[in-house]
């Protein structure tokens, strides 16, 4: 990053998300798993059989994007759709044997992935970039707020 422009937080913060991005996609792949995937393991981890529209919601994403990605997840048979049995218009969704399956080794490389990206940091410095990062994003949320 010789060139100036890269000196700017803005493209700073950019150029960290696309190697956390690249990052996880490795380890993603290394599981199986495709990009979206463990956010929809860990909700269900976590509550187990909501409807879709309860799940899209949980996730911040839309029903539609929630549904492809579950299409998918079924197919790799990492999960299950089920009619509630008290209102049929309402789809369940599971974690099959083979999603639970992956919880352990999941959890393993989120740890893994931010002991490496954190290698050389006291605890106290980590606690105060997630302090500070957490600061950034209220005040872009604040700022994005003022825009019309």
């Amino acid at each position: 990053m010789k060139n100036k422009v890269f000196d700017s937080f803005g493209f700073l913060l950019l150029h960290l998300g696309r190697a956390h991005h690249s990052l996880i996609r490795k380890q993603m792949h290394r599981l199986g798993l495709h990009r979206g995937q463990p956010p929809v393991l860990f909700a269900l981890h976590k509550q187990d059989g909501m409807s879709n529209s309860d799940l899209a919601e949980f996730l911040e994403i839309t029903p539609a994007t929630l549904t492809n990605k579950v299409k998918r997840m079924e197919k790799a048979e990492l999960v299950l759709r089920r009619r509630d049995p008290d209102d049929e218009r309402v789809s369940r969704i599971y974690l099959t044997d083979k999603g639970c399956g992956l919880m352990d080794e999941l959890r393993r490389s989120v740890v893994e992935k931010d002991a490496a990206m954190l290698e050389g940091f006291s605890e106290s410095e980590k606690k105060r970039l997630k302090d500070d990062l957490l600061k950034v994003l209220k005040n872009i949320e604040t700022y994005e707020g003022t825009l019309i």
